[in-house]
């Protein structure tokens, strides 16, 4: 997965709302209904889990720094779901004790490497790139109107997120393919889950399939040759690498965001932990 840019979530607060009423019309459930069903919950659920936690976002500086309105994004996807939020004023170790000290029971914190959300009174980590895929999966699912025995294709399957979607549609029920450059490595992945086909040519591959897990961030993948009438499309891969003919084709058939659906799963994973 790229690194997020300042353009990636500068502007999410602001489109939220419409953003959600999006995701109701393609899948038929708001961003509360998908984090709920990623934890095998309902909409109701998710509400009352996230209405009754206070959840801290800390900035941090290390490596290449904070990514420009990361935080404020953040902290405005967990508003939205109904947490009682707040953004640290201090960073790093500081902000962590600051969190603590406001009486925070979850905290969200990123580096290069790693964005968790922490929850302090079970002491359990739930990472981005399990919730995120998770999210997604939920979300293709129901946009699918179900995934048992549907043959699903993970582009980028030896990636973090890309072999989290493989273990939650395999759970979904779902008939997996998985592609990806790195044919050692997702060979060594899927040793021992013999159910999974892998596939070593994407062009071949991508027209036999109808339903795609895009995580890999590579620009020559899903093409408007690759797009059927029946094709649906989820994409957690940012920036999204989808050109001009192959969007307008799909795109009311496609999840893709930024943050929103790996906040959401983030935050009720965290909650259900407690």
């Amino acid at each position: 997965m790229a690194r997020l840019k300042k353009e990636d979530v500068v502007d999410i607060r602001e489109r939220l709302s419409r953003y959600d009423a999006d995701l109701v019309r393609k899948t038929g459930l708001s961003l509360r209904g998908i984090a709920g069903r990623s934890t095998g919950g309902s909409e109701k659920k998710a509400v009352d889990a996230m209405a009754s936690r206070r959840v801290a976002v800390i900035p941090v500086t290390v490596g290449q720094g904070v990514i420009g309105g990361f935080v404020e994004a953040v902290a405005g996807i967990l508003a939205y779901l109904g947490a009682d939020v707040f953004r640290t004023e201090d960073s790093d170790v500081a902000g962590l004790a600051e969190g603590v000290e406001r009486g925070a029971d979850i905290v969200f914190l990123a580096d290069d490497n790693q964005f968790i959300a922490l929850n302090l009174s079970a002491r359990r980590v739930v990472h981005n790139v399990e919730a995120t895929a998770r999210g997604y999966v939920a979300a293709l699912e129901s946009m699918a109107g179900g995934l048992d025995k549907r043959g699903v294709l993970v582009i980028g399957g030896a990636g973090r997120v890309g072999w989290n979607a493989v273990l939650s549609l395999k759970e979904k029920g779902a008939k997996v393919a998985a592609f990806d450059l790195d044919r050692d490595r997702i060979g060594l992945l899927a040793r021992g889950h013999h159910e999974i086909a892998l596939e070593s040519n994407l062009e071949e591959a991508l027209s036999r399939y109808t339903v795609f897990f895009d995580a890999s961030p590579s620009a020559d993948n899903i093409r408007a040759r690759h797009v059927k009438p029946e094709t649906l499309i989820a994409a957690p891969a940012t920036p999204l690498m989808l050109d001009g003919e192959a969007y307008a084709m799909v795109k009311e058939r496609l999840i893709h965001d930024s943050l929103e659906i790996g906040v959401a799963a983030m935050l009720l994973n965290a909650c259900c932990f407690g």
